[in-house]
């Protein structure tokens, strides 16, 4: 296991890797990563992808970052994160709105206000 990779994020945001685990089941590595970002916000989900892929030599379209938890105040966070080691693997084992959200398109929600239908009133 390499435990204390360094992660870079940008100028003032770094990480490391506090702890990998490989899942053989699944053909991904799943790591969690403590990030460093002292007087900024915390980093978005796509720098934690692109400087996780730069730190382990894979495209960016292998990483997932699964949740980003930040303590208000702390200017750390945990960030766990799955290396694919293929994209079919990616596809078929995280759920559609974990990629949506790692990609950053919004599902549209069923529902909406109100809930009778246009044209039906109560009056």
């Amino acid at each position: 296991m390499s435990q204390g990779i360094k992660v870079k994020v940008s100028d003032k945001i770094e990480g490391i890797v506090e702890r990998e685990t490989q899942n053989k089941v699944a053909n991904r590595k799943e790591i969690s990563v403590k990030l460093f970002h002292i007087g900024t916000g915390t980093p978005s989900r796509k720098e934690i992808k692109k400087a996780i892929a730069a730190a382990y030599n894979v495209g960016e379209d292998q990483v997932v970052v699964r949740k980003v938890s930040t303590v208000y105040g702390s200017g750390i966070s945990l960030a766990k994160v799955n290396i694919y080691a293929n994209k079919e693997d990616l596809a078929k084992y995280e759920p559609k709105y974990i990629l949506d959200r790692d990609a950053g398109t919004k599902q549209k929600k069923g529902g909406g206000k109100g809930g009778k239908a246009e044209g039906q009133g109560g009056s």
